[in-house]
């Protein structure tokens, strides 16, 4: 059986608009979590997962064409965005946080930051629910607490 080039530039064409196509999704997913916010991440309701979930799967649908070839092109190539994406966030601190957001002080010595929750999508409850988790009856026995770009609150006590 000899090598075919046409045959294979053919197969190739076809599957180049399909990794088009995966990585526009990868691009899209990423921008609906950023859009979302920390909170989806760390804070994830089961309300907000579902979104999430029907939110992929109509981009997914849209995105994948029929085939085991094309499954394959677009599962490799939204792994190989991922793990560029993540490895770049890595290294470069201002992509990271444009991808993944920055930190933010939602507590600072024992009072809320109201404007932070507002802007982050929390509520008083949701951080007081997240501190108790770490320890803390009340926001005034923290010194510092931090929604972190993973989506989690840490939180510092308060001395004395």
């Amino acid at each position: 059986m000899a090598f075919d080039l046409t045959h294979w530039l053919e197969v190739a064409l076809d599957l180049l608009p399909q990794a088009l196509y995966a990585l526009a999704y990868y691009v899209g997913l990423v921008v609906i979590m950023r859009l979302a916010g920390k909170r989806l991440a760390g804070q994830t309701t089961t309300f907000d997962l579902v979104v999430l979930i029907q939110m992929a799967v109509v981009l997914q649908s849209t995105a994948l064409r029929p085939g085991t070839a094309h499954a394959v092109v677009f599962l490799v190539t939204v792994f190989a965005a991922h793990f560029g994406l993540a490895r770049a966030c890595a290294h470069h601190e201002g992509l990271r946080h444009l991808v993944r957001g920055a930190p933010r002080r939602l507590v600072a010595q024992g009072h809320i930051i109201d404007r932070a929750l507002e802007q982050e999508g929390i509520s008083r409850a949701e951080l007081e629910a997240g501190l108790r988790k770490l320890g803390f009856d009340t926001p005034a026995a923290v010194e510092l607490a931090v929604l972190e770009e993973t989506g989690h609150i840490s939180a510092v006590a308060r001395k004395g």
